[in-house]
């Protein structure tokens, strides 16, 4: 199974909370490596979190800045808890000039340092569904071999297809993709955890991978 996460609410939460916008992504941290110990070798090959999208890099500079000092130390920690679960790293962006020099390279060296896994994590920061099929439209369109869906996937950031998208958010009625990858989950499954983001717990992430269990056995019928 390809597992996706869009991680949402995280700033809500500090506001319900009454702390800080930075102690909440703290918290966020943690729900991402608890997923990252307990889910079931067998039944995830790879897992991709929305991190930070194109229109997040839209927020004022001060939370800007906090925010990718807070992503730089983050995903360290989560790059190594997946790390020693047989996970590669993969860093999906669309606009990494976007990212401080001293993220990019951190991003850069966990992908060759986490490189020899059998299963894989993607984070993608700095991303937008939309730019990657454009930017894989204009590779395509300097081959020979035209358009095709084999070529287009393989020019993704992801070339995949996600079996099962999580969203959270103590909003239930916005199911919003938030430019999450389009191509890769055009026949995911949704399932909604009506939590903010760091407000999760291990047994609302099984619950929802029971219920992806449930609809799969069904086939369809």
């Amino acid at each position: 199974m390809h597992l996706g996460v869009i991680p949402d609410g995280n700033r809500r939460y500090a506001d319900n909370e009454g702390i800080e916008n930075a102690e909440a992504y703290r918290e966020a941290k943690n729900v991402i490596k608890q997923i990252g110990r307990n889910l079931k070798d067998e039944d995830v090959e790879e897992v991709s979190f929305y991190l930070l999208s194109e229109e997040n890099l839209k927020r004022d500079d001060e939370e800007l800045e906090d925010l990718f000092k807070l992503l730089e130390s983050t995903i360290s920690e989560v790059a190594e808890e997946f790390g020693d679960r047989g996970f590669r790293f993969n860093w999906a962006t669309t606009m990494p000039d976007a990212l401080p020099d001293h993220l990019q390279q951190k991003l850069s060296d966990l992908e060759e340092q986490f490189s020899e896994g059998k299963k894989q994590i993607n984070a993608l920061i700095s991303y937008d569904g939309k730019s990657d099929i454009l930017q894989a439209s204009e590779s395509i369109a300097e081959e020979e071999d035209g358009f095709t869906e084999e070529n287009m996937a393989s020019s993704l950031e992801l070339d995949s297809s996600i079996d099962f998208v999580i969203r959270t958010g103590d909003n239930p009625e916005r199911e919003c993709l938030s430019g999450f990858p389009i191509w890769n989950a055009s026949y995911s499954e949704f399932y909604h955890i009506k939590k903010n983001f760091p407000a999760v717990e291990l047994e609302d992430v099984k619950e929802a991978l029971e219920h992806y269990q449930k609809l799969r056995r069904k086939k369809g019928r």
